[in-house]
């Protein structure tokens, strides 16, 4: 579609090409270059519920690079894009929820998000996905070791305490592993002929997996 078209089109309230104008406005194709305009015609787009354009709405709203701030629609819009699996929509949220820009900073929430990313593909969406996962290892390690070896405590979210030294061990090796799996969060280990098992116990010591929640005080 040339420029003069698009611009018809989206003048006469097109969904679509107000969208695809706003684009060309953030990367100045056949246009300057100008993200307050792309803005204005991403929530034309996004008022009549065209869901690229609340995505693209929200990252604008969330960097400020439009001129104008407002996390709760940026949040907004960007949930309702990444509800739909919009790959974009997970990546910008990940990296909010990283570091807490409009939401409260959660690294499983991050990374998660940007995990889902990956697998669709989001370019450079893989590589912030795994320096989060690092950044999670090193908190759970300190974590960990920080608590007394009492208890095998796990939450929706993470692995919370160990119940011995050898479960200990095996969890900061990452031979045990913390998963969210079909039956709820549960840990994954080897059973005795190295093949992926569930665990109902500790393989050492037998204590039983206890459901915690993650913001438990120690």
């Amino acid at each position: 579609m040339d420029s003069d078209n698009l611009i018809d089109k989206a003048t006469a309230g097109d969904a679509e090409s107000q969208y695809k104008l706003g684009l060309n406005y953030i990367y100045g194709t056949d246009v300057p270059k100008d993200p307050a305009t792309a803005a204005s015609w991403f929530r034309k787009s996004a008022d009549q519920g065209y869901l690229p354009a609340r995505r693209e709405l929200g990252i604008l709203l969330a960097s400020g690079e439009a001129g104008e701030v407002d996390m709760d629609k940026a949040i907004e819009y960007l949930s309702e894009a990444a509800d739909q699996l919009d790959p974009s929509a997970l990546y910008h949220l990940g990296l909010m929820y990283e570091v807490g820009i409009g939401v409260p900073k959660d690294l499983q929430k991050a990374v998660r998000c940007l995990a889902y990313a990956a697998e669709m593909g989001f370019p450079g969406a893989d590589t912030d996905a795994e320096r989060v996962d690092k950044i999670l290892y090193e908190e759970r390690k300190k974590k960990l070791r920080a608590r007394p070896l009492l208890n095998l405590q796990i939450s929706d979210v993470d692995v919370e305490a160990a119940c011995c030294k050898a479960m200990l061990d095996k969890l900061l090796d990452e031979e045990i592993v913390f998963i969210d799996s079909y039956k709820g969060p549960a840990l994954l280990g080897e059973d005795k002929d190295g093949m992926d098992t569930v665990l109902e116990c500790c393989p050492f010591c037998g204590a039983k997996i206890q459901l915690i929640p993650h913001d438990t005080k120690f």
